[in-house]
């Protein structure tokens, strides 16, 4: 008896030792079953577009098609759909899989990211489960058999070498960022919020300005380039590889949203006029911000560099017209991860994974319609109308909250936190 006590006793001290690791992977373990059970089934942009798309590049030759490959993605990405056709996989689950395998990544790049704000295995751990069963991750590759999560951890990846000031591995994730979704340029702004503001902050007058040098946004397209080299090689232009996102932003601009809550929910603006409009009011609001920013000489402590970044995501996604529902995907993230690790903010993410979780659905469920100027939710969904009236109110009042909070937040009280 006194045997097995004490064989109770190691396994109770192992349990005890390495509980936070053994959530870890048993929360893996259910995600991932989880995803199992919804790789059967058949978005419309799978069937609509990955599917033909995968199959045009099959019987092109694999990467021999990539001179001229199908779609609107950039050249990454049907890399990647190409490597996939040499599999003896259906492409529905090869596709999926890709996403889900890179959910962890995403998952593993935030608990990353909420040790480098603060340093808390518990906090880190919890940060990377929460993300595997956030509803908008478990829909999105799995389910959808979108790639958000590609992009999507490189661009938090890039954030926590911004804060660690690792700028040339930040920069380098940024560019790995952009090489597969255009939406990486919602997280663009806090780098140049940063550099700035340490352009102007010189530590003392005979030494050099903190922070990088303006180069470094160079190594955007250079990243973004040398992944499209599988596609220049079998005969893709540089020109088509550099301006593949330019072509994208003509796609949508038929209606000023595309069942995503936004500003062009409140009001019906013929997109024709108003959508060269909103990304200018878009860029004047942002503008604004950014010499607020450098009026008040704001320290970029790491509190306020998550706070600004999640403003400026937040903000972009609701002025900017022909947004979808999966554009806000790092600002949905980024919003848990600031109540996880500060325990503020619990207010906006709610609001906007609760928004995520509702057009998610209505878009899964076929509840999508174009009625007026935007796509918005049908047969007696949920008000986008409304939904967009109460985040308006919630910017103004979060945005005044900033203003009035700046000033406080110094380097000093960084030391102290």
């Amino acid at each position: 008896m006194e045997k097995v006590r004490d064989f109770e006793d190691k396994i109770v001290v192992f349990l005890k030792k390495h509980c936070l690791v053994l959530l870890a992977i048993l929360a893996t373990v259910l995600a991932l079953f989880a995803r199992y059970k919804l790789l059967r089934y058949e978005s419309t942009d799978y069937v609509g577009f990955l599917e033909p798309w995968f199959a045009e590049l099959k019987a092109g030759g694999g990467l021999k098609a990539l001179a001229n490959y199908p779609g609107d993605y950039n050249a990454p990405y049907m890399t990647i759909l190409a490597i996939l056709t040499y599999l003896p996989i259906r492409a529905l689950y090869t596709i999926k899989l890709v996403s889900i395998g890179f959910e962890i990544v995403l998952a593993l790049a935030v608990g990353w990211l909420i040790y480098t704000l603060k340093p808390s295995k518990k906090l880190a751990i919890i940060g990377y489960v929460v993300t595997l069963f956030l509803p908008q991750i478990l829909a999105n590759g799995a389910l959808w058999g979108q790639c958000d999560a590609i992009y999507a951890s490189f661009a938090i990846l890039a954030l926590g070498f911004l804060l660690r000031e690792k700028w040339k591995l930040a920069f380098v994730m940024l560019g790995v960022a952009c090489a597969f979704k255009l939406q990486f340029i919602f997280i663009l702004p806090i780098f140049i919020v940063k550099y700035v503001l340490d352009r102007g902050q010189k530590i003392a007058k005979t030494q050099k300005a903190r922070g990088f040098s303006v180069g470094y946004f160079l190594i955007i397209p250079a990243v973004d380039l040398l992944l499209c080299l599988p596609a220049i090689i079998a005969g893709k232009s540089i020109w088509e590889c550099l301006t593949v996102y330019l072509q994208q932003t003509q796609t949508y601009n038929y209606a000023m949203s595309m069942n995503f809550v936004s500003f062009w929910n409140i009001f019906e603006m013929a997109p024709e006029f108003w959508y060269n409009v909103g990304v200018v009011i878009t860029l004047v609001v942002c503008a604004g911000m950014l010499v607020f920013l450098v009026e008040k000489k704001a320290q970029l402590t790491k509190e306020r560099t998550i706070e600004i970044t999640l403003w400026f995501m937040i903000v972009m996604t609701f002025l900017l017209p022909g947004m979808h529902e999966r554009y806000l995907i790092i600002g949905e993230i980024l919003a848990v991860v600031y109540c996880l690790v500060y325990r503020k903010g619990w207010i906006v993410a709610l609001m906007v994974n609760a928004y995520a979780w509702i057009t998610y659905g209505n878009y899964l469920t076929g509840n999508t319609a174009l009625i007026g100027t935007v796509v918005t939710a049908a047969n007696g969904g949920v008000s986008y109308q409304l939904l967009a009236l109460v985040e308006l109110v919630v910017i103004a009042w979060w945005t005044q909250k900033i203003i009035a909070e700046l000033p406080k937040s110094t380097a000093l009280q960084e030391a102290v936190q």
